[in-house]
């Protein structure tokens, strides 16, 4: 006949603290992956504002430095000439939904506003985000 003590294993208290350091580890860790995240997405955005200066002035180069029509901004960013890999995607929508940057358009300064859902600060000299 066996005897229970004889059998090997964990104890309730050593299961109770490898339990509870798992759960620290990831409440140290989760607020890491989410600001990770959302530095990711910031990136995204100014890669994004890049890519649609750097089409605007391709636009502006062909066609004399005029810039694309008044309400005209959603076909620009469809025109595969500018943006061979389809219009840039805004990364704090859904990403099921594509939703591309469509929001303001000024065309007598050729200039164009995007909003993002995230709050990046602009660098007001560049225009671009940090």
């Amino acid at each position: 006949m066996r005897h229970l003590s004889n059998e090997g294993g964990f104890t309730f208290v050593e299961l109770l603290a490898v339990v509870l350091l798992l759960g620290i580890l990831v409440l140290v860790a989760l607020p890491n992956y989410f600001g990770a995240e959302n530095d990711a997405r910031r990136e995204v955005d100014r890669a994004n504002v890049r890519s649609v200066n750097a089409a605007l002035a391709l636009y502006r180069f062909r066609n004399n430095g005029t810039c694309p029509a008044a309400g005209g901004f959603a076909g620009f960013l469809a025109d595969t000439q500018y943006f061979p890999d389809g219009a840039p995607i805004d990364p704090w929508t859904n990403p099921a939904a594509s939703t591309p940057y469509v929001n303001t358009y000024n065309a007598a300064l050729c200039r164009v506003q995007m909003s993002v859902a995230g709050p990046p600060a602009v660098d007001h000299g560049t225009g671009v985000g940090h």
